[in-house]
């Protein structure tokens, strides 16, 4: 499995070297730095990160948040804000950007890697619903799939549609029991407890 790729934009030398240092520690594949939006912007588009620290403001043309909001809608990275100012008015304005995560300077070493796995994680089952959603699945599933998790739903998303558990199992990159121990949550879930019930049938209805 890849290592995420994040991509740093901060004209401070000092915390983009802290940043990559704390990255390398977790085996994260760091780009940049970039030192101002439109350096951001030009090694979003050559390198494509999972997502982007971005320091609020920034020289040049776009200050953080007019960068967050392009990479965002014109290429669908998401980003984490940094900043060492916490005033309403800014909070208020980068909101609008819909950033993943807010980080304060001075940096916290700990809280950066927290807040980093949190952020993975929500863009992963953001991409998993997306791809649960693009197919022949309604956006807003009924209530009692609530407790299903990503994984689980794009487990169930393909057993909808008639792959066997090897099947399942190539697709994701896993093993055959993992898949088995998926359905078995998957049915538990759905309160499916008679094993003869048909589970692509009973799927997401």
């Amino acid at each position: 499995m890849k290592a995420p790729k994040i991509l740093i934009a901060d004209d401070n030398v000092a915390v983009t070297m802290e940043l990559h240092e704390l990255l390398a520690q977790k085996g994260y594949d760091f780009i940049g730095p970039a030192y101002t939006g439109d350096e951001a912007l030009q090694l979003a588009e050559e390198h494509r990160p999972t997502v982007a620290i971005l320091d609020i403001k920034m020289p040049g043309s776009l200050d953080g948040i007019e960068t967050a909001e392009k990479l965002r809608l014109e290429m669908n990275i998401p980003t984490i804000f940094l900043s060492g100012h916490d005033e309403v008015a800014i909070i208020e304005r980068a909101k609008r950007a819909k950033p993943i995560s807010f980080l304060l300077k001075p940096i916290n070493g700990r809280q950066v890697l927290v807040e980093m796995e949190i952020a993975l994680f929500k863009i992963e089952a953001t991409r998993e619903r997306q791809l649960f959603t693009n197919g022949a699945f309604p956006e807003e599933l009924p209530e009692r799939h609530a407790d299903l998790t990503p994984t689980e739903i794009r487990v169930a998303a393909l057993v909808r549609k008639g792959k066997t558990t090897k099947e399942v199992a190539e697709k994701l990159g896993v093993s055959n029991s993992t898949i088995e121990w998926h359905r078995k949550n998957i049915r538990k879930k759905l309160n499916l407890v008679n094993s003869n019930e048909n589970l692509t049938i009973n799927l997401l209805y």
